[in-house]
């Protein structure tokens, strides 16, 4: 409609006309140029905009993902280490091959040289002494020391799995999980077994440990590996 318009005057206008129309015709060129490199610039800024907000999230996502995989690398270890020593109490404390000193063939002098190094209060200790059968009180008394033990291991290593779950894969949680599970499980039964006098339930703990939990934790030493990405040397 501009340039119909600018003929128009040209027509009818002349030589003036035709000037006015080239000195028009610069200025609406550059006029042109002018908005074209605006836009061009402000569609180059937003592009911009765009791609960096993109390379942030990006960024922002692999850092999170590095965190996570870095608290992996940590948790995992000290989990197997906590795992390894808590089971190896447990399988100690179920099992029936269980060795104690013969105290009642002891001289004085060398009882008296164990109970320094004894657990036993100064009470217990007493009553040792005292006792008709000082093998078979020990026994009984060194078990609850025994008990505390093993439930103190399970316990750290029942908290050190319940704290970093979230860094933990579902198969390994799974089987972190069942693991934990049973070992209280055996404890509880050698600990009803001792106090009912009952072998047959320590006998089942020390087997449920032996069949259940060592192939379970070879199954999740396989599993940490994995995560690890350990491979053995050929």
């Amino acid at each position: 409609m501009i340039l119909t318009f600018i003929a128009k005057v040209i027509t009818y206008g002349g030589g003036g006309a035709a000037v006015a129309y080239g000195i028009f015709r610069i200025f609406t060129e550059k006029w042109l140029d002018n908005r074209f490199a605006e836009r061009l610039e402000a569609l180059r800024h937003s592009q911009s905009k765009e791609l960096e907000d993109v390379r942030y999230k990006i960024n922002a996502l692999f850092d999170r993902v590095t965190k996570i995989h870095e608290k992996e690398f940590e948790v995992l270890p000290e989990a197997w280490s906590r795992l390894t020593e808590a089971l190896a109490h447990v399988a100690a404390f179920v099992s029936q091959l269980q060795r104690y000193p013969d105290l009642d063939q002891m001289s004085q002098p060398e009882l008296e040289a164990f109970l320094s190094k004894s657990r036993l209060d100064k009470i217990e200790k007493e009553k040792l002494i005292a006792s008709t059968s000082r093998l078979g009180y020990y026994r009984e008394r060194i078990f609850w020391y025994q008990l505390f033990d093993v439930n103190k291991f399970c316990r750290e290593f029942h908290v050190y799995i319940q704290k970093n779950s979230i860094f933990l894969s579902e198969d390994l949680k799974e089987n972190f999980t069942k693991i934990d599970d049973l070992m209280w499980s055996c404890i509880i039964d050698r600990e009803i077994g001792h106090e009912a006098k009952d072998h047959k339930i320590w006998i089942s703990a020390s087997k449920r440990v032996r069949d259940e939990a060592e192939p379970l934790k070879k199954n999740i030493e396989a599993l940490v590996q994995q995560r690890l990405k350990y491979e053995k040397a050929e």
